[in-house]
């Protein structure tokens, strides 16, 4: 979220590029969205407009990994 108002401490990026790739199969589309931030980072990181559009990016791909499933059952949960 700090990306999307134009601020980004390079530290808690690496923790969360660490967390996500320990904790994330490889080829999730959070982890491979996050990878890519961080990558263009050294590139955005002066231009508070690329940096705020890069953030909203993310932030987006991170409401996404957290929306609900479909569940297989759906005679048990509707």
């Amino acid at each position: 979220m700090q990306a999307c108002l134009g601020h980004v401490d390079e530290r808690r990026l690496t923790w969360a590029q660490r967390a996500v790739l320990a904790g994330l199969p490889e080829g999730d589309p959070l982890r491979s969205d996050l990878d890519r931030f961080a990558r263009s980072f050294p590139d955005i990181r002066r231009d508070p407009e690329l940096l705020m559009s890069a953030g909203d990016e993310l932030w987006d791909a991170v409401k996404r990994s957290t929306w609900p499933r479909p569940s297989a059952r759906a005679d048990l949960e509707g």
